[in-house]
């Protein structure tokens, strides 16, 4: 339980770094690299989408920048905890559909308390970018 309460914490931190909404009694101050590093990221998703949408995001990025790669690792297949997925090689579809049901809610069991902290930073458009580059990687 304390690793689980630590990787949340974790999680956390790493979203108000990414640009997510703090409950206001627990904001941390940002240092000035943080506060513009959403914007950067921010501002690349944003260029792609002009460019041709969904399909000219780059998923390898997007998994870097939306930290998915610190619980499930940078190969997306070494993750932090043993019951976390070893997403590498998942069907796109399979994996698309997982974190929209995470990221609304209607799948609320296993560890997707953790995962519903972080989803605050993937934009819905983003989402089919991140599952077919995970089906990409060599399980």
């Amino acid at each position: 339980m304390r690793s689980f309460k630590l990787v949340v914490l974790l999680l956390g931190t790493v979203a108000l770094a990414q640009g997510a909404k703090a409950p206001a009694a627990k904001a941390p101050a940002k240092a000035p690299a943080e506060a513009k590093a959403p914007a950067a990221a921010a501002t690349d998703a944003g260029a792609a989408r002009a460019a041709g949408g969904a399909a000219k995001l780059d998923g390898a990025k997007l998994f870097q920048d939306r930290t998915c790669w610190a619980c499930h690792g940078k190969d997306a297949k070494t993750p932090i905890l043993p019951n976390y997925p070893r997403l590498a090689g998942q069907n796109a579809a399979y994996a698309e559909q997982q974190i929209r049901d995470i990221k609304s809610g209607a799948r609320s069991n296993g560890q997707t308390a953790a995962m519903k902290g972080v989803m605050v930073i993937v934009a819905d458009d983003e989402i089919p970018a991140l599952a077919q580059y995970i089906s990409t990687l060599k399980p």
